[in-house]
C-alpha cells in the first residue's frame, strides 16, 4: 500500500538555497531568474513530484535549463514538459522507502524557474489481517465486555472444579482415628491411696498416634483343643449269686 501527501511552495521540506527567490503572491509559487539558483527537497518516501513552470527568452535552451541531483548523483531520467503554465517539472524514479534529498538547479540566464508545490508517495506496511485497522469505539467496548465475561467464566469453572476435587478427596480419605486409650499410673503411693485424688491418681489419655499408623501385630491364634475322647462304655457285669 502507498500513501500520497501534498506540499506547498512554503513547506518546511523545501529549502531555497543560492540565488534570489521571490514569492509571486501570498501563498503562491516561488520563482527565480538567477543562474545556479537551487531549491532543495528533503523528503521521506518512495517518489516525489515537483510542480512548477519554466520560461525562457530562448526556447531552444529550455530543455537543458535544469539540473537534477538525487541523493548526491545527477538524475537524467526525467525530461520536463516545458510549458508556460504550471506543470510537473520533476518526477523521480521509484525509490526505496526512506529519507532522500533532491536538488534542482537553474543553469541558464534569462530563464525563469518557479516552484509551486508537489506530492510525495510513501509506502505503508500491509495491515495485519488478524487486526482491525480502525476499530470503532463500539467494537472496542464489545471486545472489552467479551474479554471480561470470558475471564469470569474461566475463573468460575476453576473454582467449581477445585471445590469438587476437594470434596471428592474428603470422601476418599478415611477419617482420622484416635489411638488406643492409655492409662497413666499414679506417680506416688500417696496419690494412689489418698482420697483427695480422683480415680486414685489414675488418668486416661488417647495416644497421639492414629490407629492407622500404629504397627499391626497379628494376635497369635488360640491353641487347638485337645482331641476329645468319649469314655468307653462297658457292659455292667451281673453280680454273682452265691450258692
Amino acid at each position: 500500500m502507498a500513501a500520497l501527501s501534498s506540499f506547498g511552495s512554503g513547506d518546511i521540506l523545501i529549502q531555497y538555497a543560492s540565488g534570489n527567490w521571490s514569492q509571486i503572491d501570498s501563498g503562491g509559487a516561488y520563482r527565480t531568474r538567477d543562474a545556479n539558483a537551487t531549491v532543495i527537497f528533503n523528503f521521506n518516501g518512495t517518489l516525489i513530484n515537483v510542480l512548477g513552470a519554466i520560461q525562457s527568452d530562448d526556447p531552444a535552451q529550455l530543455s537543458a535549463s535544469l539540473l537534477y541531483i538525487l541523493d548526491g548523483e545527477d538524475d537524467h531520467s526525467f525530461l520536463p514538459n516545458i510549458s508556460s503554465e504550471s506543470s510537473t517539472i520533476y518526477s523521480s524514479p521509484d525509490l526505496a522507502q526512506g529519507p532522500h534529498t533532491l536538488t534542482i538547479r537553474l543553469l541558464n540566464d534569462h530563464t525563469t524557474l518557479s516552484v509551486s508545490g508537489g506530492s510525495i508517495t510513501t509506502a505503508q506496511p500491509d495491515p495485519d489481517p488478524d487486526l482491525d485497522p480502525d476499530p470503532s469505539p463500539h467494537r472496542r467496548t464489545i471486545a472489552i465486555v467479551a474479554g471480561t465475561i470470558g475471564g469470569s467464566v474461566v475463573l468460575t469453572v476453576l473454582v467449581v472444579a477445585l471445590y469438587l476435587f476437594r470434596r471428592r478427596q474428603r470422601h476418599l480419605s478415611p477419617p482420622y482415628a484416635l489411638g488406643p486409650l492409655q492409662a497413666n499410673l499414679p506417680s506416688s503411693k500417696e496419690a494412689f491411696t489418698s482420697p483427695k485424688y480422683s480415680n486414685h491418681g489414675l488418668s486416661f489419655t488417647h495416644s497421639t498416634e492414629s490407629v492407622n499408623v500404629l504397627p499391626r501385630v497379628k494376635a497369635p491364634l488360640p491353641p487347638l483343643p485337645e482331641p476329645y475322647e468319649s469314655p468307653t462304655r462297658g457292659k455292667a457285669k451281673k453280680p454273682k449269686r452265691s450258692l
